[in-house]
């Protein structure tokens, strides 16, 4: 794996294989929480939605606003869950490389909670 390079706060690019199920735990939040609701989920499905709940709430650190990050985290997780660039989003509060930058925060976090990306291992070699 590669550093990101462009001061994305220690972001690593994920492999595609990694990225795409990460997407797909995401994609199926909706239909989980309507499990969740009915009684009927897995063991899976409640630890997926916390992970996504915790992931979700950790990004956009650097938005002072609680009101504004929280709008932008809603727009992030819409995003992903309904296939929508950024170019559809209405007030998407930044520019176009902030807010994928935020979603590959997003997707980034969502599969290290789940134990998906590999150990770094001889990090020695500076930043």
């Amino acid at each position: 794996m590669k550093s990101n390079g462009g001061g994305c706060r220690g972001l690593v690019k994920l492999d595609a294989d990694i990225k795409a199920i990460a997407r797909s735990i995401i994609q199926g939040n909706e239909k989980r929480k309507k499990r969740i609701k009915n009684g009927q989920a897995s063991a899976f499905d409640l630890q997926a939605a916390q992970v996504i709940d915790n992931a979700l709430r950790g990004t956009c650190g650097n938005i002072e606003s609680v009101r504004v990050r929280r709008q932008m985290q809603e727009k992030i997780y819409k995003s992903i869950v309904y296939n929508m660039p950024y170019e559809y989003i209405a007030d998407a509060l930044c520019g176009r490389r902030q807010f994928y930058e935020y979603r590959q925060e997003f997707i980034k976090r969502v599969a290290s909670a789940m134990d998906m990306l590999p150990e770094q291992k001889g990090q020695e070699h500076g930043n």
